[in-house]
């Protein structure tokens, strides 16, 4: 009888080292002790025990207790490094002399420029952990990649939890933020990615127009900052905007593109494998060895090297190594939007490309390899994009099958001119400009279609990895499943997805639907209706990140002088609304505040009646309370079907008309209103 799969020990270690980290992110999240990493390791290994005396095989057993370790040391591993974000190295809220090493240069939403920063110390007390600074209109002396920048700031901490889940400053390691005073002062450093990334950067900026050098650097290097807000939104509803996060379709290109030519010069085996090597690191390290191209980097390696000592390269092992290696560097990568779609794709590539490639034999070798591949990378991808993104693009099946394999070929030649443009002035002036054109043209039919209505929400994402798991299973050949297994596995998948759709549906037939949660010591309320969506923010939130799609609307929740979260988010939004007595500021670009305390927006009418905000919608009133200074828990309430109160950092309460549900540590709670009855969503609150 065959094996129903292969156990792979790298599958299994890393499988085992990713439950550790997730037990110890649920363990944080409920402020659980670790202690109990040591018990459920006491257990494991006892289990362990009886199996190694009574199996007749060593291998088995000695594998299974190695995935004990890997589980523990995970676990352990991340639990102590969330203590150690969480924790402060130097006191909060007092003005510091700073001294760092400048990681990355962005832009925000507002157009002012930031910072990201590692190696900083206050006052020569190292800082364990990132940090992101935002400069002022005087920044200071030029600073670039590499730089050594010394200035003052008051620092402020980081949140780890944010909307119920780990934040992406976390999964960073961005550990403080603060705001440049008085400028700041920059020191050169050589760093040979900085320059190459500058080189790079000098040669796109300096010889075509704005936009078009902004696309090409973010697909060359994976920074998004300087691309505007429509191009990046109309590159996002069509689903490929993966073609600006630097991962295998990149350096597989460029892997692929180096063993074509040394085959074809009849380079040594191994000299080929060193030198595609050392090449495609220093590509990684260029755009800042983020997980997608890491991930990238050690598969295509341990390619190189399997063919250096003739050994079968295998797909499931390539991609666990790499995992392995990441969550070693990170532990919290394995949250990071980028990690999940990276190896989702990845995973979808190994498991079912070779069973979908064989449906289209019709087609030529190449052809159906690629649509193979394509498509296999998207079906594993739509449940990790509906669980981060909480949307999935329908076109995006379309333009990643027809799009993504040209626009392939143009970043191949739109890396070489733009490599060749760094060191010759001549090719840069006339060759480039040339060269870019048709992936100019790419981006022009990208943002004219603009392919908003193509984009599909659900809240039933988080179920989707089931069912998902499950097609995934039968689609594939690494599996030795009978007839009657098989069978039994296909009702069961049928089950499932008709579940799934069951909750699509569900969530989706709600005429109204009301989310509240809390992060980054500010709470959110997010009211969807058929005529649109609105986000309510706290003057105090900024979780840009979490801004949700297809959200045009935004209404600042703050006091009589702070309407600093509308340039922290106004850009993502077509309207913005402030209560009528709060001081007029300047107009966010294209975005115009409009001042009133009596308004109407998505078919929800709105008032503003001092520290609060009340919002009537389908017959239920929904109230959003500050925390004011000296007021008493709840005190700012009044009488409403639901009312959110934002108390700092620690999360929020809502309240209901019959009970009282808590929200710690900024969760998220979601409620369906439906011809005048309110329903809890997917997500059950806690009493």
């Amino acid at each position: 009888m065959k094996k129903p799969f292969n156990l792979r020990p790298p599958v299994l270690m890393a499988a085992a080292l990713a439950s550790g980290i997730i037990f110890s992110a649920v363990l944080a999240y409920f402020k659980l002790s670790g202690i109990y990493i040591l018990i459920t390791a006491a257990i494991s290994f006892a289990a362990c025990v009886p199996v190694a005396i009574f199996h007749k095989s060593a291998f088995k057993p000695l594998i299974f207790i190695f995935a004990v370790i890997f589980f523990t040391a995970g676990a352990l591993y991340a639990y102590c490094l969330y203590y150690v974000y969480c924790a402060s190295d130097v006191p909060l809220g007092e003005l510091v002399q700073v001294t760092a090493r400048v990681e990355e240069v962005g832009t925000t939403f507002g157009g002012s420029r930031y910072l990201i920063l590692n190696h900083a110390a206050a006052y020569g007390v190292p800082l364990k952990g990132k940090l992101i600074a935002y400069l002022g209109d005087n920044a200071g002396d030029y600073c670039g990649r590499g730089y050594t920048v010394t200035f003052y700031a008051v620092l402020g901490k980081e949140e780890f939890f944010s909307d119920g889940a780990i934040a992406y400053r976390a999964t960073e390691n961005i550990k403080y933020y603060c705001t440049v005073r008085g400028g700041l002062q920059a020191k050169y450093h050589f760093s040979l990615f900085g320059e190459i990334n500058a080189a790079f950067q000098s040669a796109l900026f300096n010889n075509l127009d704005g936009e078009t050098a902004a696309v090409c650097y973010a697909m060359l290097t994976g920074n998004t900052s300087a691309i505007s807000d429509g191009t990046l939104q109309a590159f996002r509803n069509g689903g490929i905007a993966h073609v600006f996060a630097v991962s295998g379709l990149h350096i597989g290109v460029i892997y692929g593109a180096l063993t074509f030519i040394f085959a074809k010069a009849r380079v040594n085996r191994v000299v080929s494998a060193a030198v595609k090597i050392l090449l495609i690191t220093l590509y990684a390290g260029v755009c800042g060895f983020s997980p997608s191209s890491v991930r990238a980097l050690i598969m295509c390696s341990v390619s190189g090297i399997s063919q250096c000592i003739y050994r079968k390269y295998d797909g499931w092992n390539a991609l666990s190594l790499s995992a392995i290696l990441l969550l070693l560097i990170n532990p919290f990568y394995l949250f990071d939007a980028g990690f999940i779609l990276s190896f989702s794709a990845a995973t979808g590539i190994i498991l079912i490309a070779p069973n979908v490639k064989r449906l289209f034999g019709f087609l030529p070798e190449k052809l159906r390899g690629g649509l193979a591949v394509s498509l296999s990378a998207q079906f594993s991808m739509v449940p990790a994009l509906m669980t981060t993104f909480g949307s999935v693009s329908a076109a995006g099946l379309f333009l990643n099958v027809i799009l993504v394999p040209v626009i392939s070929v143009l970043y191949f030649i739109l890396f070489v001119c733009t490599l060749l443009a760094s060191f010759i002035p001549l090719f840069a002036t006339h060759v480039l400009p040339a060269a870019v054109t048709p992936l100019q043209l790419t981006v022009n039919f990208v943002t004219a279609c603009g392919f908003e209505n193509a984009l599909i929400s659900s809240e039933a994402g988080n179920w989707l990895f089931v069912p998902f798991i499950a097609v995934a299973v039968a689609l594939s050949d690494k599996f030795n499943f009978g007839a009657k297994l098989f069978a039994r596995g296909a009702v069961i998948s049928a089950a499932l997805i008709s579940v799934m759709l069951v909750c699509a549906a569900r969530s989706g037939n709600a005429v109204t639907s009301v989310t509240f949660g809390s992060g980054y010591s500010g709470g959110s309320v997010l009211i969807n209706t058929n005529g649109g969506a609105v986000l309510i923010v706290t003057e105090n939130y900024r979780s840009v990140r979490d801004v949700p799609v297809g959200v045009h609307t935004l209404v600042v929740l703050g006091g009589e002088d702070n309407l600093s979260v509308a340039f922290a988010l106004g850009g993502a939004f077509d309207k913005v609304y402030a209560r009528g007595s709060a001081i007029p500021v300047t107009d966010i670009g294209s975005v115009s505040v409009i001042y009133s305390d009596n308004f109407e927006a998505c078919g929800v009418k709105f008032s503003f009646e001092g520290s609060t905000l009340i919002a009537q919608t389908e017959g239920v009133t929904i109230c959003v309370a500050l925390e004011e200074e000296g007021a008493l828990y709840g005190s700012l309430l009044r009488e409403a079907d639901f009312n959110l109160y934002c108390y700092g950092s620690e999360g929020a309460v809502l309240f209901t008309a019959e009970n009282s549900f808590g929200l710690p540590f900024c969760g998220r709670m979601r409620y369906e209103i439906s011809n005048g009855k309110i329903r809890p969503s997917y997500v059950i609150p806690k009493e």
